[in-house]
């Protein structure tokens, strides 16, 4: 719940009085601010400074949004009964929408939706919206929503005897009109998902579990908090059935137990524990693909090479190589994880084995205990250099493998001459595709034990200081984004700027706490994920008790210039933006004592966060927005980056983003964007271990733009127009790190793709290097 005593102490003076909006932030009263929005509908100068003043003393301290509103309303009445309408439409009658916004309603609308959904003609379509409006005068509700509308206009077009109509109008869980079009040409909110039949049922079921989680589950004010872009609530439509993130596998469990692929065995059939590293291979990618199932996010293994080494004990290389091709190609061409997507995985891999696993009984063949992980250190080599061989060709065509996610752990042996040959063979990967990431375990700020999952969220042994207990069979349960530039927006000075972040905070937590109970319900009373909630080992697959709940943030950069006057990148500015970060810290510092669990503080991917809130505060903040990119393609900064078309060097970027990853455990990551020439892997291994012996970068990777020819089948660098072999135009697909993980950008001579209006924009805006 929102600390009372946090709140009370945030009451300003009588002197300021202050207006309590839906989502429960206070806001100061303003008078001019009023004139503006009657002026802005139409009104005189004499009408709009006599309501105002009118309005103003009738206010206190305290006083709800909606209260005002009716004191405006029945002022302007007084005055002129078409302008009290017009503003009771703007302003009173808001309107939910299916798109996860609040808006104000709009009689032209209804009309164009019933000329474009269902064929009316102009004529009839603004009778039946008169009628409509007419009748939602009369309601006395908070909000309306879209379906509520829709009702009111299928009523007026029975009552019209319009019935021909009003089939094509109705609504079955989500608009007729809208389903069409996902039929027809599909959705681009995620770019890791194509066009196809599976695609339009996610997305229609989507829609209702979205609306759900709104309505049923969710206060009201949390909801309009994230309709209105104050806070993002990622994977809505997970948080009823599906609320838990990501997850960090442990393959050891498997390896001696065997795989129940359901949880429990009674639907599918049951494998015992491995005998042979083929089938080894193909239970790691079935526990994946099992557990995405159950979960919203991606799926996970650490220390993959080290816990498959004794299945490659006295085995060929070319065996060992096989294997490993045969589980990456399973991975990709799985397409089977929800809406007809392949499992969203990543494998985190070492060189050798680290000293902290040297002496850990280590398990092989029939799940039996073969010795200690030491003993099998040369075959944890050469399965990573397998992995990484058989990335570097590709797949038949060419193109790189997308999954899994690859990360190369760097430790302080690891930069010793006796991996330089695997070094070069992974700097060669990061050249060619770009689709190595790096962790860096040199930073001060590490243990023994860190893992990424998905594009950068994270866990480390910091929680309980116990590598296993920390770091696997555990994950990010969930994260909330707060929109930094927009507390900036509302904020005077450094004091209400710290007063509105704790308060989006506040937003947060209880979302995140709403979210957990949601979880535990899923687990333990439902019985609806099966395959997490399996006993293992006596005790429960999933540990919930160490899983992090995360605050995120998206736009630090436009938050610094709105509220200092420069960005990111000034020395003065980026003090300040560490204030900030540190202070979300101290919050989460501040719940662990109280709670008892673990909270944490991430980088936001923002793969569409970014630029819903861009476009949200163009809307709600016309004067005051921030904003990258260009009309209808707004975008904000991820995190706490630079700019992506900073004017910095590779070497002034670092040191400007490290400070931020110590202060992001929860997951982070840097990008070097490179240019069109392909760079020396030398010269990228070098840049490597610069980064790790003198930076607190955590988490990183080389992104390459490529560009595919689907005709001739030839790779080429960089964002090309056309095919440099065959001259084709129409069928030349772009590749590139969407936020953290390579993906298919789109045609480039296409606006089709899977990389929404704002992401498009970023990805041509990028200031890219040469190494």
């Amino acid at each position: 719940m929102i600390d009372d005593s946090r709140l009370l102490a945030a009451i300003p003076t009588k002197a300021e009085t202050c207006v309590l909006k839906n989502n429960g932030i206070r806001e100061k009263f303003s008078h001019e601010k009023l004139v503006k929005s009657l002026l802005n509908l139409g009104a005189s100068l004499w009408t709009s400074e006599n309501v105002a003043s009118e309005v103003a003393r009738s206010v206190y301290n305290g006083i709800t949004t909606k209260e005002i509103k009716i004191l405006v309303y029945d002022a302007l009445k007084k005055v002129d009964e078409e302008l009290a309408d017009r503003y009771l439409a703007a302003n009173r009658m808001r309107v939910r929408t299916s798109r996860d916004r609040i808006e104000t309603f709009d009689q032209k609308k209804i009309e164009d939706n019933l000329v474009r959904e269902a064929g009316a003609s102009e004529e009839v379509a603004r009778e039946i919206a008169s009628d409509v409006w007419r009748e939602l005068k009369k309601l006395n509700v908070e909000y309306l929503t879209a379906p509520m509308i829709r009702e009111v206009v299928n009523t007026k077009l029975i009552e019209h005897g319009l019935e021909t109509l009003r089939r094509r109008y109705t609504r079955l869980g989500i608009p007729v009109y809208n389903i069409t079009n996902l039929i027809e040409n599909g959705s681009r909110d995620n770019a890791n998902m194509i066009h196809n039949p599976e695609t339009v049922h996610k997305y229609v079921a989507d829609e209702a579990l979205k609306q759900y989680a709104l309505l049923h589950i969710l206060p009201s004010r949390l909801a309009d908090a994230h309709m209105s872009g104050d806070i993002h609530i990622h994977d809505l439509e997970f948080f009823a059935a599906r609320p838990l993130n990501c997850l960090q596998h442990d393959l050891r469990l498997f390896i001696r137990h065997g795989l129940r692929v359901d949880g429990t065995g009674d639907h599918t059939s049951v494998a015992g524990p491995p005998k042979h590293l083929e089938t080894l291979m193909n239970h790691a990618g079935e526990i994946m693909l099992a557990s995405q199932q159950n979960m919203s996010g991606g799926q996970a293994m650490s220390l993959w090479n080290v816990f498959v080494a004794p299945f490659a004990s006295g085995l060929p290389y070319e065996k060992i190589k096989q294997a490993v091709q045969m589980f990456i190609f399973n991975l990709n061409m799985a397409y089977a994880a929800r809406g007809s997507q392949v499992p969203f995985t990543s494998i985190n891999l070492e060189f050798g084995v680290p000293e902290f696993l040297e002496d850990e009984p280590a398990y092989g063949p029939r799940g039996e205990h073969v010795g200690v992980y030491g003993d099998f250190a040369e075959e944890a080599r050469l399965l990573t250099r397998a992995f990484t061989e058989v990335l570097l060709e590709g797949d038949a065509d060419g193109k790189p493998h997308l999954f899994p996610n690859t990360i190369y752990t760097i430790r302080r042996e690891t930069l010793k001459g006796e991996f330089h040959e695997e070094l070069g063979l992974v700097h060669e990967l990061a050249s060619k595709y770009g689709t190595a990431y790096f962790i860096n375990m040199l930073a001060d700020y590490r243990g023994e034990m860190a893992n990424y999952m998905g594009c950068r969220t994270s866990l480390a042994d910091n929680w309980t200081g116990n590598w296993e207990e920390d770091c696997l069979r555990t994950g990010n349960l969930a994260y909330i984004t707060l929109n930094l530039p927009r507390v900036a927006y509302q904020s005077r000075d450094d004091d209400e700027l710290f007063e509105y972040l704790d308060e989006y905070i506040d937003m947060a937590v209880e979302v995140l706490r709403i979210r957990r109970e949601q979880a535990l319900h899923c687990l333990d009373d439902y019985h609806l994920l099966p395959f997490l909630s399996q006993e293992i080992d006596g005790e429960r697959y999933y540990r919930i008790e160490n899983a992090t709940m995360s605050f995120g943030f998206t736009g630090l950069n436009e938050m610094l210039e709105y509220h200092l006057g420069s960005g990111i990148e000034d020395p003065e500015s980026n003090r300040f933006g560490l204030r900030v970060v540190e202070h979300i810290n101290e919050r989460a510092a501040e719940l662990k004592k109280e709670t008892g669990w673990r909270w944490s503080v991430l980088q936001t991917p923002a793969e569409s966060t970014a630029h819903r809130f861009a476009m949200l505060d163009h809307e709600h903040y016309p004067e005051e927005a921030v904003l990258q990119g260009t009309k209808g393609a707004y975008y904000y900064t991820n995190s706490s980056h630079t700019p992506v078309n900073a004017e910095v060097d590779i070497v002034q970027k670092i040191k400007i983003e490290e400070k931020y990853h110590p202060l992001t455990p929860g997951g982070h990551i840097f990008n070097a964007w490179l240019g069109e020439a392909k760079p020396d892997p030398a010269a990228l291994e070098g840049l490597t271990r610069k980064i790790c012996r003198s930076s607190d970068i955590g988490f990183w990777a080389y992104s390459n733009a490529l560009s595919f020819c689907l005709r001739c089948k030839t790779l080429m660098r960089g964002l090309q127009d056309s095919c440099a072999r065959c001259g084709e135009r129409d069928d030349v697909e772009w590749y590139d790190r969407i936020t953290g993980y390579v993906q298919q950008v789109g045609r480039a001579k296409s606006s089709s793709g899977g990389w929404n209006r704002g992401k498009q924009q970023e990805l041509l805006d990028r200031r890219r290097i040469n190494i």
